[in-house]
């Protein structure tokens, strides 16, 4: 499967009721939903960060040889450039490191649809950059608020899960299965 922002959404609207009478199961499964989606946003709000330090530095660059010069700043456009990443807000880590996996499958790439393009333009072209920052920004401003969504909704299940436990109506090995 590979996600887009509608099946972000999709995902959001299927987690629902989100209250102490859904089953810890139930709550389970939608958190692992919820996880593996803010981990694949994550690492494209990282990519398309980056993608718009190199944008913006192309339109910076007074040389003709753009691309040298993006070369040439590599190592400090990775070390500043890599922006709004992270990781999920899940204790469950094995539902971050399973999503993180699943990325090496391709399986964010209509997240970064706009990466790719970078890869293949002519950034020496002032309007092509243009084109392609103004995009790219509001893509990953899109995918910043998908992610606040899904984090909401998994801090959600997690007090929920929590009143809960406190009711005595889900155990600690409902969370842990």
């Amino acid at each position: 499967m590979t996600y887009s922002l509608e099946e972000f959404d999709s995902i959001l609207r299927r987690a629902n009721p989100v209250n102490v009478k859904t089953p810890a199961a139930t709550l389970r499964r939608w958190r692992t939903e919820l996880v593996r989606a803010s981990v694949f946003i994550s690492y494209a709000i990282g990519v398309l960060s980056l993608d718009l330090e190199i944008l913006n530095r192309s339109l910076e660059t007074k040389t003709d040889d753009v691309f040298e010069e993006l070369v040439d700043e590599l190592p400090n456009l990775l070390t500043s450039g890599w922006l709004g990443g992270g990781w999920s807000l899940s204790p469950d880590a094995s539902a971050s490191v399973g999503a993180a996996a699943e990325l090496a499958a391709d399986q964010a790439k209509d997240l970064i649809g706009l990466h790719a393009e970078l890869a293949e333009s002519d950034l020496s072209d002032r309007a092509v950059v243009t084109d392609l920052l103004s995009r790219t920004a509001s893509h990953r401003e899109a995918l910043i608020g998908r992610r606040e969504k899904l984090e909401h909704k998994i801090r959600k299940i997690q007090q929920t899960i929590r009143s809960q436990y406190a009711a005595g109506t889900a155990s600690v090995d409902d969370w842990l299965r």
